[in-house]
């Protein structure tokens, strides 16, 4: 950082090598070394001591007959910082990573010339944002859909009650499985305890389970399945595994009524079944409606991205996916990182794709959020003490106009995009 009293003049010629990658060729003239040099000497003799001086006090004629090079090395250094951080100011570069230096020389008049290559925010170039064909699916809700919710959430309030008799469909059952070998005997090490099933939930071999109904608790039996001889695994193809099962209890799951108790039980507000089936209904309807409107938007995305393709540079995708690390490692330390970055790598590529795509688009099109959008915004919010905290929170407000910008992209380019309705009984 040079003092405030040094200012330098630079000549700067920019040569495009991809839409995200330029060369500047950047000089600075002889005549404005000299001020940059002189700091330098100043800075090495506040560090240096020799004898008959206090630190930083040596004559400066000293200082740079005997520390020459180290004040050549610090005047370079700073010439090119100097000299860059002009360059990308003044001609509007916003810089990505690292500056790679290509090239450091003096020409035939002293003045130095740096040839520096950059990573920078990519140019887009549109072709075409308006006139999609996309298909948005409009879901209708059935009685039979809103019964099946309304099912589970029985489901999650019933009660086990064990059963004496034999094991039917529906039951809970727990089991120990020994696995025997071809004389019938246990093989070592081949007992699988406390295994859970549900009888007939499709989550056990059918071949094993059909043989555990009719037994009851505490009962023993031997099973076993008999593999096809054209079975696509060959290990197993025309191969018999025999088990000895034991069963360790049998439940059932005893639903609540579907009455009005159980509907206020679930929330105060609703006081009938009639008034649960309407809120299931509301709650399904806006939950679909929500994923139509996503899976629109995403196909609109991708159709952007299709039409209008560009490369951006690794160092935003490193930047995002070192965001999305440590995210992942702080609610998992076990995460490996080099996994978590496989993972997200499409995603990273596509939502910063986006990002510049819709900022172009707002660009061209003079997209822009205003005072009024602001207000609207904040008239919107009823809550009095939220307002406030908006209000006297700037990143907070400067989050929310982010938000409103993105909504106008979005609503311009749904209002240029042809829409054909598909409707989906549900």
């Amino acid at each position: 950082m040079l003092p405030e009293e040094i200012t330098v003049m630079i000549k700067t010629e920019i040569k495009k090598i991809s839409n995200y990658k330029k060369e500047l060729s950047i000089t600075m003239e002889k005549a404005d070394l000299e001020p940059i040099r002189e700091a330098q000497v100043r800075r090495v003799q506040k560090e240096v001591q020799f004898p008959g001086f206090r630190k930083g006090k040596a004559p400066l004629g000293m200082v740079k007959k005997n520390y020459a090079d180290a004040v050549e090395v610090y005047t370079l250094e700073a010439a090119l910082d100097e000299s860059l951080q002009k360059s990308v100011i003044e001609n509007e570069i916003q810089v990505i990573g690292t500056p790679e230096a290509k090239k450091v020389d003096f020409n035939e008049n002293g003045d130095l010339v740096s040839v520096v290559e950059v990573e920078t925010t990519p140019d887009v170039d549109l072709k075409k944002y308006k006139g999609f064909h996309l298909i948005k699916d409009e879901y209708e809700i059935s009685d039979q859909l809103i019964n099946d919710t309304i099912q589970r959430a029985l489901k999650e309030k019933a009660e086990l009650h064990t059963v004496d008799g034999a094991i039917e469909k529906d039951h809970q059952v727990v089991l120990d499985m020994q696995e025997l070998d071809e004389n019938g005997k246990p093989i070592k090490d081949k007992i699988y305890k406390d295994i859970s099933l549900t009888i007939g939930q499709g989550r056990f071999d059918p071949e094993l389970e059909e043989q555990i109904i009719g037994l009851k608790n505490g009962d023993e039996k031997n099973i076993e399945k008999i593999y096809p001889d054209d079975f696509p695994q060959k290990e197993y193809a025309g191969k018999k595994e025999a088990y000895l099962v034991k069963i360790k209890s049998v439940q059932r799951e005893e639903l609540p009524e579907l009455n009005d108790d159980f509907a206020q039980e679930l929330n105060a507000e609703f006081k009938t079944v009639d008034d649960l089936k309407k809120a299931t209904r509301e709650h399904l309807e806006y939950n679909y409606k929500m994923e139509s409107e996503n899976r629109l938007n995403q196909d609109l995305m991708q159709k952007l991205l299709e039409e209008n393709p560009f490369e951006i540079p690794q160092a935003l995708v490193d930047n995002y996916l070192n965001h999305i690390v440590s995210d992942v490692k702080r609610r998992d330390p076990n995460a490996k990182e080099e996994v978590i970055r496989q993972h997200y790598q499409s995603e990273a590529e596509f939502t910063i794709k986006v990002h510049y795509l819709k900022e172009k688009i707002a660009k061209v099109e003079k997209i822009e959020v205003g005072d009024s959008d602001t207000k609207t915004f904040l008239d919107e919010l009823k809550d009095e003490k939220i307002r406030e905290f908006y209000e006297k929170n700037p990143r907070m407000m400067d989050n929310a106009r982010e938000d409103i910008l993105q909504k106008k992209i979005n609503d311009f380019l749904l209002k240029n995009t042809k829409i054909k309705t598909n409707k989906v009984k549900l």
